[in-house]
């Protein structure tokens, strides 16, 4: 099975490669930047600070992905072919990233004015029948958040398609929808249980972002866990260090093998 056999080759070479826990460190840290204006409490250094992530980001992930495809082949995973990697695939996975981000935007507006419409017929459903009016906005949210989750899915690839095929930002898009849509059943299964498992690694990230926050942890979980932001801090670093380092070489993995197979597939006709 794909899905397994790319968790085992993630395991595999992270122990064999841990450089890739360097990239991890980059993004684990890097995540945590959103929280510096509560320390120096200046927004817009703050602010400052988060746009410079998202422009460095594309090169961290395009660096990653190459070491991480190399650390599975069994080639060259160094620091050197990090950075080399990062170089030259830095523009197209910025600009691509502008694409991905405004393709999720657009998809979220475009049906959010789809369920503005809806509520409003909602609203008027609501002087009849107040269940038939509830339920039919919580299938309106539904759609409008799988919808999303929907898009994401289809041009999830793009990075990887850039990186290891040296696709063009168009072609990435392209080749991501056109391998999603030849393993659709895999790559769902695959996604849900890459999203739900990473997320288990960012549990302090969002026990930290409920602290900073007026609701509080308490408010949400039926315990006060009492952890300060300092310990909190460090730990969610950590293990959002060996989340994105562990799960992003499975997600090469995955995509490599996907690759693999539907060359095999051609080879075969």
């Amino acid at each position: 099975m794909v899905t397994v056999s790319a968790f085992k080759d993630g395991f595999t070479a992270l122990r064999a490669n841990p450089i890739l826990l360097i990239a991890g460190l980059l993004v684990g840290a890097g995540s945590q930047l959103q929280y510096v204006d509560h320390f120096i409490e200046s927004p817009y250094l703050s602010g400052g600070v988060s746009l410079a992530w998202l422009i460095v980001f594309p090169f961290v992930i395009g660096g990653f992905i190459g070491t991480a495809r190399a650390a599975i082949d069994g080639t060259d995973a160094s620091l050197t072919h990090f950075l080399t990697v990062a170089r030259a695939h830095y523009i197209r996975l910025l600009l691509a990233t502008v694409v991905f981000v405004l393709l999720v935007f657009g998809t979220a507006v475009g049906f959010g004015l789809v369920g503005f419409i809806l509520g409003i017929g909602t609203m008027a459903l609501a002087a009849i029948h107040e269940m038939a009016a509830f339920a039919a906005g919580v299938i309106s949210l539904l759609i409008w958040l799988v919808s999303i989750l929907v898009v994401i899915m289809f041009v999830q690839f793009y990075d990887t398609a850039i990186v290891i095929e040296n696709a063009s930002v168009t072609d990435a898009f392209r080749r991501s929808v056109g391998i999603v849509r030849s393993n659709l059943k895999s790559v769902a299964g695959f996604s849900v249980a890459w999203l739900v498992l990473l997320n288990v690694f960012f549990i302090p990230e969002y026990l930290l972002q409920l602290t900073m926050t007026d609701a509080g942890p308490a408010d949400v979980l039926p315990i006060e866990l009492g952890i300060p932001i300092a310990v909190l801090l460090p730990i969610g670093i950590a293990l959002s260090t060996i989340g994105f380092a562990y799960f992003y070489t499975v997600y090469t993995a995955y995509y490599m093998r996907l690759i693999a197979a539907s060359t095999d597939t051609l080879d075969s006709v």
